[in-house]
């Protein structure tokens, strides 16, 4: 059977032929266009973000404050009388500079939380760390037995083993007064952490916000960072 080329067709068939090879061309072309591709990838945004960010700690303390101070000690004898008279006081006296030293419990992990452009932190509770610590070269000592007694080093003796546990006493007392300190010695080792994670300096934040048991609670947090502003 001999071979059929284009130009050996009718005039109507060639019409209808390239009218059908236009069809099939546009319709190819349509396809290309439209066919899905892979998307290009754009600026960090919230989506990343979908899993609440956690620091990794290994653990153990973190001293955050300390407070120095010269501390007096002062301890009187119990009285003392022979046939209704008085013997007299025996007092003792003891000054030195202490060292009260205050850490937290560092969690395995620190959940952090974000209001606005602030990232929250909520850290243990502020603890002394004992004993407290005293410096010997500034101890001062005074004792005086009373007209008619001679226990007056014996008085010393027991002031000094009382220090310990009031300097403990103590310690508690002081706590209020190495909250700001603490507070910013948590930011700036959260802050540290966070700056060493990818895409930190993309998400905008500008402060650390610590939190300590007993603080007012800081409302309207979430659990990811908002996208920051273009």
């Amino acid at each position: 059977m001999p071979h059929t080329g284009f130009y050996d067709l009718t005039p109507r068939r060639q019409r209808h032929t390239l009218i059908a090879l236009f069809v099939i061309g546009v319709l190819f072309t349509l396809g290309w266009l439209l066919w899905p591709s892979e998307k290009s990838t754009g600026k960090l945004s919230s989506a990343i973000h979908d899993v609440p960010i956690v620091m990794h700690t290994t653990g153990g303390r973190l001293e955050v404050a300390t407070v120095t101070t010269t501390e007096a000690f002062r301890f009187e004898a119990p009285p003392k009388s022979f046939l209704g008279i008085d013997l007299g006081k025996t007092v003792s006296h003891v000054q030195a500079k202490a060292v009260y030293r205050y850490h937290i419990d560092m969690a395995k992990e620190w959940p952090i939380r974000f209001q606005g452009n602030s990232a929250v932190v909520e850290a243990g509770d502020i603890k002394p760390t004992l004993p407290v610590a005293f410096d010997t070269a500034t101890m001062q000592k005074e004792t005086r037995s009373g007209w008619a007694r001679f226990d007056k080093h014996e008085n010393l003796a027991e002031l000094e083993r009382r220090m310990s546990p009031e300097l403990e006493r103590r310690s508690h007392g002081y706590k209020a007064l190495a909250l700001p300190a603490a507070r910013q010695t948590v930011a700036a080792f959260v802050q540290t952490w966070l700056g060493r994670q990818q895409h930190w300096q993309s998400l905008g934040i500008k402060e650390v916000k610590v939190v300590f048991p007993g603080d007012p609670t800081v409302s309207g947090t979430t659990l990811r960072p908002a996208p920051a502003d273009e």
